[in-house]
């Protein structure tokens, strides 16, 4: 199958959702960690827009990645030449291999933001990407907006994505900027413009819940270059979630995108933790309930063939299985749960038990050590630890 690139953009998109910050220290730890899951493309942001953001360049001028080091950056202002404008000036000075370049594509924002004409608006971006080019980098120009742009003027949207690759763009991301498109509003756009032979880029944002089916959607189409945010951290909703995407890339159909996916759940879990954020238990494919099975019949087909109720083995994305207990269980998860050294006629009492206890409000699906103590109690192996004198 084809190999998909995999571009990460969690230290600069993703930090624009509501709550995220990290330090520039921390920033260059989650960037090893994006580079030990062997993602070639780590956006780090904006070299200079602040002060954390010149830190975090200088700190990671100074480390060593596999990954190519993306900074990030906007066209050329209008009336300016692109070799004097100070922020382009400042990417082709960056230590950073790759420049990724903004710029506007939907009439408008070119009529209400930026106020520039639209053939001005060409120039601004084949100026910037030919500049960069010529200082020796690599540039993926980012069509914000390209979907708005479509829907509005198909003959302009083309002009914009052209203008970035004839000047020298090595790849042309098509962006839902505001997450408005559905699957197949994705799917149209981007076979158009893959036909061309423009090497086609997909970034998703989330808001109507489709980030990661319009990403997989753009890849049947032809997009070689994925961009997203690991957990699908971002502005608003989020941004298309690499830890659903890469999967569903890689496992389900084939494509080559990363070296392995063993440490996919445990780098999802430090982000999160880095961020002061709970994992979400529910997360596809690395949350801790991915592969957790409650139902007696679940649990039962389980243990004769995982595929039964599996449709990935955990193991492959670094997860594990988790069996619930609850009033919902049956006797082979009570079985399984011990490990095969429960007897069938005491896990049946112990089902009885689960089911009163539950009834009543009891809960012992996070309840591991109550659930052993009960057991022991219905097994007639439970020894007091503690004799209550007064209370």
């Amino acid at each position: 199958m084809t190999a998909i690139q995999i571009y990460d953009t969690t230290l600069r998109d993703g930090m624009q959702g509501e709550g995220m910050s990290l330090s520039a220290e921390e920033k260059v730890r989650v960037a090893h960690l994006l580079d030990d899951l062997g993602i070639p493309f780590i956006e780090a942001g904006f070299p200079a827009s602040n002060p954390k953001e010149e830190e975090l360049f200088e700190r990671l001028a100074g480390e060593r990645f596999s990954a190519d080091v993306c900074a990030f950056g906007m066209t050329r202002r209008r009336d300016v030449r692109a070799e004097e404008d100070p922020a382009l000036r400042l990417l082709a000075s960056s230590f950073a291999p790759v420049c990724t370049l903004v710029g506007k594509t939907w009439s408008l924002h070119l009529e209400k933001v930026v106020r520039v004409d639209p053939e001005e608006n060409l120039r601004m971006i084949a100026d910037s990407v030919a500049f960069l080019v010529g200082e020796g980098k690599r540039v993926v120009y980012d069509a914000e907006h390209f979907f708005d742009a479509w829907r509005t003027d198909r003959d302009y949207a083309l002009r914009c994505v052209r203008a970035a690759y004839e000047a020298g763009a090595g790849n042309v991301t098509l962006c839902d900027t505001n997450g408005a498109s559905l699957p197949h509003e994705i799917a149209e756009a981007v076979r158009a413009v893959a036909a061309t032979g423009i090497p086609v880029g997909i970034h998703c944002h989330n808001d109507a819940e489709c980030g990661v089916a319009n990403s997989l959607a753009a890849v049947a189409e032809g997009a070689v270059l994925v961009q997203g945010t690991l957990n699908g951290y971002g502005e608003r909703c989020g941004n298309a979630n690499l830890t659903s995407i890469v999967p569903n890339l890689q496992l389900k159909q084939g494509h080559d995108c990363l070296p392995a996916l063993e440490g996919l759940t445990e780098a999802s879990h430090l982000l999160a933790e880095l961020l002061n954020l709970t994992p979400d238990p529910n997360a596809p494919y690395v949350g801790k309930n991915a592969f957790a099975h409650k139902g007696g019949m679940h649990v039962a087909g389980v243990a004769a063939d995982p595929a039964t109720f599996e449709h990935i083995d955990p193991a492959a994305v670094g997860n594990a299985r988790e069996v619930l207990v609850s009033e919902l269980s049956g006797k082979g998860t009570l079985i399984g749960h011990t490990g095969g050294s429960l007897a069938p006629e005491a896990a049946a009492r112990v089902v009885e038990r689960v089911k009163e206890l539950e009834h009543r409000g009891f809960q012992f699906e996070a309840a591991d050590g109550s659930f052993d103590l009960l057991i022991r109690r219905e097994t007639g192996e439970y020894q007091p630890l503690f004799r209550l004198e007064a209370w």
